[in-house]
C-alpha cells in the first residue's frame, strides 16, 4: 500500500509539473506580463487543483452517477464543472491579489477566457482519469469476489465430502488494481508479516491478509510449518544444514535460506522420512 501512494504522489507530481510548465509557456508567449508574476501566479493555481481534484474525485467515487439517467448525470457533471473551476479561479486570484496586489492582478484578470479554458479541459482530463480508475477499482473488486465465491464454495464442498479437511489449489491476492490468482504448486514458502503473509512463489512476491494457521491448516500435505514465521514447499528444498550448536539452515531452490525451529526440523524429518 505504501509503495502505491508513492507511485500515485509520484504521477500527481509529474502531471503538476507538465501543467504549470504548459501554462507558463501559453501565457507569456501571447502575453506582456512579468515572468516572475506567471511564474508565482502558476505555482499558485497549481496548488489549487489538488483540493480542486480532491473534491472531484469524491463526487465522482461517491454520487454514483452511473445509476442514474444519462441527461441528469450530464447535468450534475456540468455543476460540477462550474462549481470546481469557479472556486480554482476565485481563490487563484484571491491569492494573486495578496501576493501581487492590484494593479497586477487586473492584468491576470485580463486573461481569464485562457484561465477557464486551461481549467475546463484539466476537469475533463480529471474526470475520465478518476472515472476510469473507479472502474477498474470495482472491476478488481468484482472478480476478487467471484474468486472469494468459487473457494467458499470449493471449501463447502470440501467439507461435505470430508469433514474438518480443506485443501487450497489455489489463492487470489489483490495488488493494487489487479488480481493474482496463484497456484498453490508455484508456491516456494510463506512469511508471517504481521497481519499479513507473503507469499513466495518462483515468479515473485505477493502479500495476502491472512494468518498463518489458517495455511498451516488448509496447504497440501507437501508444506510444512518449519518455523513459527515460515511454512515450507518441501519440493522446493534444496538442502538443510547445520546451523550453529543445534538449529538447521534450510536453503531453497531459488537460493533463499531460512532458519528452523527444533520442533519445525522435527516436523520436516516426519515429512521427509528421515
Amino acid at each position: 500500500m505504501i509503495v502505491k501512494n508513492k507511485h500515485n504522489l509520484i504521477k500527481y507530481f509529474i502531471l503538476w509539473i507538465i501543467f504549470a510548465l504548459l501554462q507558463i509557456l501559453s501565457i507569456y508567449s501571447v502575453s506582456a506580463l512579468p515572468l516572475e508574476l506567471l511564474i508565482a501566479d502558476t505555482l499558485a493555481r497549481s496548488v489549487l487543483l489538488i483540493p480542486a481534484g480532491v473534491l472531484i474525485y469524491y463526487v465522482v467515487k461517491y454520487a454514483k452517477y452511473e445509476k442514474i439517467q444519462l441527461t441528469q448525470q450530464i447535468v450534475n457533471y456540468v455543476v460540477l464543472a462550474l462549481i470546481s473551476i469557479s472556486l480554482w479561479l476565485l481563490l487563484g486570484y484571491a491569492i494573486d491579489y495578496l501576493l501581487a496586489g492590484g494593479e497586477l492582478t487586473q492584468k491576470l484578470v485580463n486573461i481569464l477566457p485562457f484561465y477557464i479554458f486551461t481549467g475546463f479541459m484539466f476537469y475533463l482530463i480529471l474526470i475520465l482519469f478518476f472515472e476510469n480508475k473507479i472502474i477498474l477499482s470495482k472491476s478488481a473488486e468484482n472478480i476478487e469476489k467471484n474468486i472469494n465465491k468459487s473457494e467458499n464454495n470449493t471449501r463447502e464442498n470440501h467439507t461435505q465430502s470430508a469433514p474438518n479437511t480443506e485443501i487450497l489449489e489455489r489463492i487470489a491476492v489483490k495488488s493494487g488494481q489487479k488480481i493474482h490468482v496463484v497456484s498453490v504448486s508455484d508456491i516456494l514458502y510463506l512469511q508471517a508479516f504481521g497481519d499479513y503473509i507473503h507469499i513466495f512463489t518462483i515468479d515473485g512476491k505477493y502479500l495476502k491478509e491472512q494468518t498463518m494457521k489458517y495455511f498451516e491448516n488448509n496447504l497440501p500435505l507437501q508444506f510444512v510449518r518449519v518455523h513459527r514465521s515460515y511454512i515450507v514447499n518441501v519440493e522446493s528444498i534444496s538442502r538443510i544444514e547445520l546451523y550453529e550448536r543445534q538449529n538447521h539452515l534450510l536453503t531453497l531452490k531459488n537460493g533463499h535460506q531460512i532458519k528452523i525451529s527444533i520442533t519445525g526440523y522435527k516436523l520436516l524429518k516426519q515429512k521427509l522420512n528421515l
